[in-house]
């Protein structure tokens, strides 16, 4: 199975805060910021590392 594709989030300049959506239990993920204007993007932020909580009865089940 090919890894997942990194998400794009634009967020409005004047904003002081952002949810990430459609993350999923038991998951791993990383997250780099990146401002961009009309003179183009600046370099990204150190990664973020983060997991999300179980949110159910049981982790999922190894794939063999």
């Amino acid at each position: 199975e090919p890894p997942p594709q990194p998400g794009v989030l634009t967020v409005p300049g004047d904003a002081s805060g952002a949810i990430l959506g459609g993350l999923h239990p038991w998951s791993r993920y990383r997250l780099q910021v990146l401002v961009f204007n009309g003179r183009g993007a600046g370099p990204p932020s150190a990664e973020i590392r983060f997991h999300t909580p179980e949110g159910g009865e049981t982790p999922p089940s190894p794939k063999r």
